[in-house]
């Protein structure tokens, strides 16, 4: 921490636990600018904001910032915890009220990693992508040909630690193709011939003869199952294709390789 912020951090705990009025009071940005994102995602009317942060502050003094006094542990400043507990509880007003917003704007989804991003901007894009994680999680034995499919699918560009887990002597040639295509800018590639290209791979290692637009219905099945589970039911996103894969770029690009095997 920086000497300012120091100062700051040390004054705002000493609220939380001596003055939580003041504190409530000082965070206020925080609440306001907070529910103006939500409405502006469509999840209240901007007419609503002022009841929704009237709603936020009567929870916070009732139970949450005990709460947060009881598990805030200090490894984030206060006011980057704060704000999570404002973005959930705008999160539970908008889904008890059945509300559905709009997607994320590829603005604020392309402000991840940048300076200009706040902490409910960095907060938001992070749960979305940890949505995403749990997702391919639930693949289980599948994980591994979904991921590469849908890098595919986004055109993102491959290397050699997206294949690892496909080597195999058998494979060589299969794989050497795909360093040839999609090792490079490929955006010009129609999907008859990305899946062209990639359905060797899957039938060396799945002994079968499956064609390019069978491979190119299952990859498009599998956006469209993941677009609905990341919307929900009730909707709590508006995802579609095109935002499907500005978020999966975001993922492949922050995920680590995982340890698994095909």
């Amino acid at each position: 921490m920086q000497g300012a912020d120091k100062d700051l951090q040390a004054k705002e705990l000493e609220w939380l636990h001596k003055a939580p009025d003041r504190l409530l009071a000082h965070y206020q940005f925080i609440i306001e600018a907070t529910v103006t994102r939500f409405a502006a995602r469509g999840f209240f009317a901007f007419e609503e904001k002022e009841e929704v942060v009237q709603e936020i502050n009567l929870q916070l003094w009732e139970k949450k910032l005990d709460r947060i006094k009881a598990q805030y542990n200090g490894s984030v400043y206060l006011r980057t915890y704060f704000s999570k507990v404002v973005y959930n509880a705008c999160l539970e007003i908008a889904r008890s009220r059945r509300r559905q917003p709009r997607f994320l704007s590829d603005e604020l989804l392309q402000f991840t990693g940048d300076n200009a991003a706040g902490a409910f901007e960095q907060i938001a894009i992070r749960d979305e992508l940890h949505r995403l994680e749990g997702f391919f999680r639930g693949l289980a034995g599948k994980r591994l040909k979904s991921e590469l499919c849908l890098k595919l699918f986004v055109r993102f560009i491959l290397s050699m630690p997206d294949l690892r887990w496909f080597e195999s002597p058998k494979t060589q040639s299969a794989i050497a193709a795909i360093q040839q295509h999609f090792f490079e800018a490929y955006d010009h590639l129609s999907d008859k011939e990305v899946y062209g290209i990639i359905v060797d791979l899957f039938n060396i290692l799945e002994s079968r003869d499956t064609d390019a637009d069978s491979l190119r219905k299952w990859v498009q099945q599998l956006a469209d199952r993941l677009i609905g589970l990341l919307n929900g039911d009730p909707p709590v996103s508006a995802y579609d294709r095109e935002a499907l894969k500005i978020l999966l770029r975001l993922f492949f690009e922050q995920a680590s390789p995982e340890s698994v095997n095909y």
